[in-house]
This record gives C-alpha cells, structure tokens and sequence, in this order.
C-alpha cells in the first residue's frame, strides 16, 4: 500500500508577523519581517556606454517600474542621489568575454586603490549577458574579486535592462537581491513555534584555475536556517589541496557548524543535516561521523537527510485529467525514500510546457520513523517556499539550493584568493548572504 499525505499551505510572515500568502503584497502592506539598519551607500560599476542603462537601473530602483512601487515603498528604506557614486571611466567595446572580465576587474581594483573612504554597502555591476557555461566573464571576475575584498556586489546584465518587459518583472528581483545580501530579512515562514528548529545544508566546491579548466583546491562548507526560512550563518572549511584533506576538513566544518548552532542562544528542539544527492559515500560517512561524534546539549535531535531533485519516481493524481498532483503532495515511495511535490496544479502556468513540477527525493539516512519524517517533509517543503532568490524564484529547499550557488561561486575565486582571505573577507562570506 502506498501512503500519501497533503501538507498545510505555506503562510509569509512579514512585519510584527502580519501574514500574506502572496510575497510582494504582503512586503507592500506589512514592510518587511526585518528592515536594514540604516540606509545603504551605493557603488554603480559600469563602461561608459552602459551609462544610460546604470540610471535606468537607479531610477526603476528609487521610482519602481511596472507592478513594482520603488525599494522605499517595497523594503521601506531610502535611495537619493546622495547614497550612490559610479566606477566607470572604461570601455569594453566589441572585446570578448575573457578581455572584458580583464578591464572590469582592473577598473575595480584601480578604484580601490584610489580610495580612503570606507568601500559601499554593495555594488551594482552592469556588464553583458554571457552563457552560464562560461567561466571567465565579467560576471564571476568581479564577484570573486569582491568578494575576496569582503564587499558585496548585484550583477545585472545590459541585455536584462535594455529589454523593458523583461526588466520590468526583473527590477523587483534585483532589488530583492539587494535588500537580502544587505542584511534585510523580506519574509518567513509564519509560525513562531518552528524558530527552534534548524536546518543546516551540507555542500562543497571545487576551486578551479578558469584558464586551465584545472581543479586547485576543494572548500566544503555549510549554511543554517531556521525553520522559517531565516539565515543563521555560513561556515567555510580551509581549502584543501587533495581528496583525503578535504575529507577531514568537511568533518571539521559539520562539527564547527554544529557548535555554532548550540551557540546561538536558544533551545533548539531539533536539527536536521541536507545534503545533496552529489555528495559520495565517502562524503555522507564524514557527516555522519561528525554527527554521532557531537556531544549533545541544547540539540534534542539531529537527524541527516539526503534531498535531490527527482525524475526517476512521479507521481500521477487521478483526481484530475492531466494527472498532475497538487503543491505539497507527498508520496512514500519505499521504506526510506519520500517523493515531495514543492510544485504542483498551483504552479502549473509558470513551468508549463517548457519544465516539469519540481519533485523531491527525500531519503533519511539515519534512522527516522515514519512519525517524525512529517516535520522533515513540511520543513523542507517550508524551505522551498521561503526562497529569496526571487518572487517568482523555483520551488527548491534553500538549504539545497543556495549551496548550488554558493559551490558556483566559489569555484571561481582562486584557491591562493581563497587561502589568503582577510578576516574582513570572511566575516562577511560566513554573515551575509552574499550568494543569492
């Protein structure tokens, strides 16, 4: 017999946990779950033929455009001529991709080294759209070198600002983007009673030099959450130089991670580990090791799962004609293996017919009863729609999700950058979402 079951609908939690089950109306009428501190200070980095679009871009953020109202009325912070100054000055012309990463970086490392005033809150980089599948862009030159610098950056392409019923829907995302990496917290899960239970998503990347295509180092990593959706801290591993170094040094930052989740200051009532499906057998006995190894205090339990983006199971609703299940299905598939519908009938427009429903796989791994693998199907499938990627981002756990971005990210700043990391730099990468 196959047991299957409906999850409750998600509710957004916005300021003084007023509820929405809509994101952008509930940022407009509520404001935000947490503001900014105070108001942000601006850099625009841009080649001088880009000029006209660097203002479309300030003027969409401050005014708003399309169903979009401006930063001040969405996320309930200022933006005057005052908060903003540009880096430009250079040209890319007709140059190659490789050639134009070359000019960005150097016109933002000439600035830096011009300058006595403390750098912006973030950086605003406009350059050309270049296919994900290339590595040596101005996209990744001028994120691994500011990131290494510990200074946040949000990438837009002129092609995005240039094509105006595309940035219309896009200029709120952008300023989402913004807001997140700053510190702002834009929504959550509603329901007080889950902030004690955490999340924490296991990954790992692969340095590499994008000139040789050759791999120079390894960085595992791992990133926690509430519950709600709400990002606790980052935890980077020392960059190792083989396979068996990086093996000892995940299981130094699992165990670093859970410290740090004791640490936090509050009774945390349980503690789940996701890890992806990429991760090998060597891999998941290090995370496990690290587990049964913690001495437990604070954490009542601790429980590891394994979360992947399934097509190999699916799910057929007989209920309706095209078979299609609704959000938060969820389906026992074996004695260990979970199939968790984050999409469904209520989605069916934006991946229809270009993609199917996003289904989850979700396998514990360390012996879960069938009891308690519904708070792990609803906090995963809570984290799927709590992403602040976007407004209208993909249903994905953001455990799971963020660390692909991250894993990408890294992979393209030098492991001698990676080594040489000031604390400036890595207090940032592990206290900002500076991946989304």
């Amino acid at each position: 017999m196959v047991r299957a079951h409906l999850l409750e609908s998600v509710q957004f939690a916005f300021r003084n946990e007023q509820t929405r089950p809509d994101k952008l109306r509930g940022l407009v009428d509520f404001g935000p779950y947490v503001d900014l501190q105070r108001a942000p200070r601006f850099g625009f980095v841009f080649p001088t033929e880009y000029r006209d679009y660097a203002n479309r871009l300030f003027l969409a953020l401050k005014n708003g455009i399309g169903a979009f109202k401006g930063v001040e009325t969405t996320f309930r912070f200022p933006l005057t001529r005052d908060q903003v100054f540009q880096v430009s000055g250079f040209s890319i012309g007709t140059r190659n991709h490789h050639e134009s990463a070359t000019i960005y970086e150097n016109a933002i490392v000439n600035w830096q080294a011009k300058q006595s005033q403390p750098a912006p809150d973030l950086f605003f980089v406009l350059h050309p759209r270049t296919p994900v599948s290339e590595t040596d862009t101005p996209y990744y030159a001028c994120k691994a070198r500011l990131l290494t610098q510990g200074i946040l950056s949000q990438n837009v392409t002129a092609d995005l600002i240039s094509d105006e019923a595309k940035f219309e829907w896009s200029a709120a995302n952008i300023a989402l983007g913004a807001f997140v990496k700053l510190g702002g917290v834009p929504w959550v899960v509603f329901g007080k009673e889950i902030d004690q239970e955490l999340i924490v998503g296991v990954g790992r990347a692969f340095l590499f030099d994008p000139h040789s295509r050759a791999t120079t180092g390894y960085v595992g990593f791992t990133a926690c959450f509430s519950a709600r959706g709400q990002f606790q801290f980052l935890s980077l591993a020392d960059v190792a130089e083989n396979r068996n170094e990086y093996l000892q040094l995940l299981k130094t930052v699992v165990a670093t991670s859970l410290k740090k989740a004791e640490a936090l200051g509050r009774t945390v009532s349980s503690l789940t580990l996701h890890v992806p499906k990429q991760m090998s057998r060597e891999e998941m006995d290090v995370v496990t090791k690290a587990v049964e190894e913690h001495p437990k205090q604070n954490i009542l339990q601790l429980v590891i799962i394994k979360v992947s983006e399934e097509d190999t199971f699916f799910a057929v609703d007989s209920r309706f004609n095209d078979g299609v299940p609704r959000r938060g299905t969820v389906v026992q598939v074996t004695d260990r293996d979970y199939l968790l519908y984050t999409e469904g009938r209520e989605e069916k427009e934006s991946w229809a017919p270009f993609r199917t429903p996003v289904a989850l796989r979700i396998t514990p791994q360390n012996g879960v009863r069938y009891s308690g693998i519904r708070t792990i199907l609803r906090q995963v499938n809570d984290l799927s729609q709590v992403n602040w990627r976007g407004f209208n981002a993909r249903s994905k756990p953001i455990s799971i999700y963020y660390g692909s971005l991250i894993a990408r990210l890294l992979g393209h700043v030098p492991s001698s950058n990676m080594k040489a990391l000031s604390s400036t730099a890595r207090q940032l990468l592990e206290s900002r979402m500076w991946f989304v």
